[in-house]
């Protein structure tokens, strides 16, 4: 608690403001002179003491540094409005290897079709390898090496991302916000016998407004949808940088680490499935609150699964500075659940560079949770990261 009261009171020294992002704003087609490509990098790096326990034997966490890991990314300008990005990941957990993690060319203008010009003030297309805009909880996470926007280390229990082939076509006017989007529901389709394969389908629906000065409200509802028959689609587990908590509940007798360590969801592979989340996030003055209430329900291995994911964050931004809390609660349909509670703060040395300090504590109950059931984990992460 000393540290957090050290943390705490720093608050009041802080000159320089951060706040909260969700879709990137429109391209501005004035802006482009010519071809334009930045490279840019992200660093992050964490110390991390944890202590684990269950009914069973679990290996021996040591307090050390995680594995660095590092992104690299490409923003190339090719045209008025019309931006391509990809994303590399250098060093991650789970691939030891340099890898493309994604990339989608966003388009806010057409200027091979001027005809359109009016209508493309309000649409904004993507297409390529990308995250499906479902909900807004994935404007919270860590991607790999990128996680300046998450105020915490660890994503979130049930921590939907992957990377699929497909477009998306939004709408924005006045505060509202409309998505509709498809892809192949797989992060390696046509890889064996799966080229019969059905679309999935997202959408989204939302309002985002300034009420005044100091308030701002932004309400959405987003859906995810996957049809009878499928082979298997991917919307959760599909981060292959791994989690943030390293080994913990690892048993002593399993083989290998599990990358996955500290998540819990419906996994991949759901041969149907219809998936809902809700958010509301209100920002007043310094303090940002956001909450989850996400509600799934498919078909996996023949297996009916139900999972919901509820969750309420609060952040209050000082200055550079900000601290707050996240209480987070994964249940599915056999009484199983998991659930976590996040304290602490970061700061901003420059609008590039921060540091984190996270207190965990996370507890495992259900027949689902095998070995682990009744189990918990509990400890103190610091996580320093760079990007530009």
């Amino acid at each position: 608690m000393k540290k957090f009261a050290i943390l705490f009171a720093t608050l009041f020294v802080a000159m320089i403001s951060f706040g909260q992002n969700f879709e990137a704003p429109k391209l501005n087609p004035e802006d482009f002179e010519n071809v334009k490509v930045k490279v840019g990098a992200d660093f992050a790096l964490q110390l991390q003491s944890i202590d684990h326990e269950a009914g069973v034997a679990l290996i021996d966490l040591k307090h050390n540094f995680n594995l660095p890991t590092a992104n690299m990314s490409i923003t190339a300008e090719l045209a008025p409005g019309i931006q391509l990005y990809i994303n590399n990941y250098l060093s991650s957990r789970h691939h030891n290897e340099a890898w493309v993690e994604g990339g989608y060319l966003t388009i806010d203008n057409l200027p091979f079709l001027p005809a359109a010009d009016n209508i493309m003030k309000y649409l904004t297309i993507k297409a390529g390898v990308m995250n499906p805009n479902y909900g807004d909880a994935h404007f919270f996470r860590s991607t790999n090496a990128d996680v300046l926007n998450n105020p915490f280390v660890g994503n979130w229990i049930m921590d939907n991302y992957t990377t699929n082939p497909g477009m998306e076509v939004m709408f924005r006017d006045k505060g509202f916000l409309a998505v509709l989007g498809t892809n192949n529901g797989r992060m390696n389709y046509g890889r064996g016998g799966d080229l019969g394969d059905d679309l999935v389908f997202n959408w989204k629906l939302g309002y985002d407004t300034d009420i005044n000065e100091n308030l701002r409200v932004r309400a959405s509802l987003s859906g995810y949808h996957v049809g009878e028959g499928h082979s298997g689609s991917y919307l959760w587990d599909g981060d292959r940088a791994g989690a943030r908590y390293y080994n913990v509940m690892q048993t002593a007798a399993a083989e290998g680490d599990n990358f996955r360590s500290g998540r819990w969801s419906p996994g991949s592979g759901q041969t149907e499935m219809n998936s809902y989340q809700a958010n509301l996030f209100v920002k007043f003055h310094g303090l940002e609150i956001f909450g989850i209430y996400e509600d799934m329900k498919g078909v996996k291995g023949g297996n009916d699964q139900h999972f919901t994911q509820t969750a309420l964050q609060a952040i209050y931004r000082f200055g550079s500075f900000y601290a707050g809390t996240r209480l987070n609660k994964v249940s599915n349909n056999n009484d199983s659940n998991v659930t976590r509670c996040n304290l602490g703060g970061g700061w901003f040395m420059t609008d590039n560079v921060l540091i984190k300090l996270d207190y965990v504590d996370q507890k495992y109950e259900g027949v689902a949770h095998g070995d682990i059931d009744g189990g918990k984990f509990n400890g103190l992460v610091v996580e320093a990261a760079i990007s530009f």
